[in-house]
């Protein structure tokens, strides 16, 4: 019996580990071939001119996605305690100094936009790194930039900060509740999660900006709730971003953490 438990557990690991094979194949890969035909303007080569449009402006998101994706699953693990805060701050400041290259337009259009991907990298990395849990101060972090970037919105001109680097504050509103409220399986294996409020929230990460989008240019003009509408239409690739990092990792590779009803640690 013993031996026919350790078969079917060795077996197990194996379809998970094959598993995690394909997903990871499929994310980085996937990601990694759309983002080089939107570089070198050949994407336009195997899609419609208006599917183009849609899928090439989101450049930024598929660019933090694979960064944060990659931090998350292959450098977090091997950092030993005396390395992890060295090596993180070091990767942060790589990724502010690539944002400035950017920021300052150098380089070609569809290089340059990418720096709000590196912007959010700055603070993405260390935050991701700390020691869960982080008890009940992420979604407080989260409100308090919404409220700031609501306000700044009102009253900063369209060349300001807050508004020209839109995908970078959506990215540091949603994260913290996305990964230490939603998806704490994630980043801490022994995190109660509860599978309603993920789907839930994958819900809201699509359903509000396609509902922007649909509203159309109209009712984006103007101030107040208009000006806040115009703003949530500029954050798509923040949104993206997110949602397909916590989509990986809870959905494709199955970090759930513990079930809300469980008292026992998750295996693995």
């Amino acid at each position: 019996m013993a031996t026919r438990t350790f078969d079917s557990s060795q077996r197990d690991h194996q379809v998970g580990s094959r598993r995690a094979r394909i997903v990871g194949a499929v994310y980085y890969g996937g990601f990694t071939l759309l983002l080089i035909l939107i570089l070198t303007n050949q994407l336009r080569d195997f899609l419609p001119a208006g599917v183009v449009r849609r899928v090439g402006y989101n450049s930024e998101g598929y660019t933090l996605a694979i960064l944060l994706g990659g931090w998350i699953q292959f450098a977090l693990p091997r950092l030993s305690r005396a390395a992890k805060w060295p090596v993180t701050l070091g990767a942060a400041a790589l990724s502010l100094a690539i944002a400035l290259l950017l920021y300052a337009e150098i380089l070609p259009s569809q290089y340059s936009t990418l720096n709000e991907s590196f912007f959010a990298l700055v603070l993405v990395l260390p935050y991701v790194t700390l020691t869960r849990p982080l008890r009940g101060w992420p979604p407080l972090a989260s409100l308090a930039i919404l409220v700031a970037v609501v306000l700044g919105v009102q009253q900063s001109p369209a060349n300001s900060p807050v508004v020209l680097l839109a995908e970078t504050m959506a990215v540091f509103i949603l994260l913290p509740i996305g990964l230490d409220v939603v998806d704490r399986g994630i980043l801490d294996r022994a995190a109660r999660t509860v599978p309603a409020l993920r789907y839930a929230w994958y819900a809201l990460l699509v359903v509000v900006p396609v509902t922007v989008v649909l509203l159309g240019t109209p009712d984006r003009v103007g101030g107040g709730i208009h000006a806040v509408l115009e703003y949530i239409g500029r954050v798509h690739e923040g949104v993206i971003a997110v949602l397909a990092v916590q989509l990986y990792f809870a959905v494709g590779l199955r970090r759930t953490g513990r079930p809300a009803t469980s008292n026992s640690r998750p295996g693995g």
